[in-house]
């Protein structure tokens, strides 16, 4: 894989050539919303802030699968993310035995399009990936768990970002926490940077899942 020398500049806006009006994306979750990873996002974004996107309204979080588009009704049977995938999703998790686990955040590093707040390696994250992503989406594939911190909006070399993000995080680990629940949330197609609306959760001790009262797919 070659080596990423420079950040790639996002563009914040209705990407409508890709959605098709289908209005949400589906996607699985560790929530990571507690005060102190909140300022620690605030503070490493203050760093970036020259060169990010102004918008961030995402909450923290740790992505386990992107699941795509979901339907526009229920007559919508070609989306990629509707309440089949969700059952088999669910069998995919209850199969995979997973308990509560610990998860530690510890050190930063980007992406072309995005910088992160890194994690220390945790098996768990990687069976409840593996559990939900069937297929790598692409050739080379590798899941970095991690915490997103906005979209670049200006190319620059990526040293220099990092070099900002490592002045600013301070080393060794940051905060640790338990997930008791993996989250299915939904994020607006339209708002790349939008914040997530919570359809339900799997909870890790009794493997089940329950629907929020809003969500979109009800089991």
């Amino acid at each position: 894989m070659p080596t990423i020398a420079h950040t790639e500049v996002c563009e914040d806006r209705d990407f409508a050539e890709w959605h098709q009006g289908r209005p949400w994306c589906g996607v699985w979750v560790v929530r990571a919303e507690a005060p102190r990873v909140q300022a620690l996002v605030q503070v490493a974004r203050s760093a970036l802030r020259p060169w990010l996107l102004p918008r961030y309204a995402r909450q923290p979080h740790i992505t386990l699968a992107y699941r795509g588009l979901m339907p526009r009704d229920a007559a919508d049977t070609q989306a990629e993310f509707g309440l089949p995938q969700l059952l088999a999703d669910v069998q995919a998790l209850q199969a995979a035995q997973l308990p509560p686990f610990a998860w530690q955040l510890q050190g930063v590093g980007s992406f072309s399009t995005v910088p992160y707040l890194a994690l220390s390696h945790s098996p768990a994250l990687h069976i409840a990936h593996e559990a939900l992503m069937a297929r790598t989406p692409y050739p080379g594939w590798h899941y970095v768990p991690h915490i997103t911190l906005g979209h670049y909006g200006r190319r620059l070399p990526l040293a220099e970002a990092l070099q900002a993000l490592q002045s600013s995080v301070p080393d060794g680990p940051l905060h640790a926490a338990q997930a008791d629940a993996l989250w299915l949330a939904r994020y607006r197609s339209s708002d790349i940077a939008g914040p997530l609306y919570f359809e339900g959760r799997f909870d890790l001790a009794t493997q089940q899942y329950v629907a929020e009262p809003e969500a979109l797919l009800q089991p």
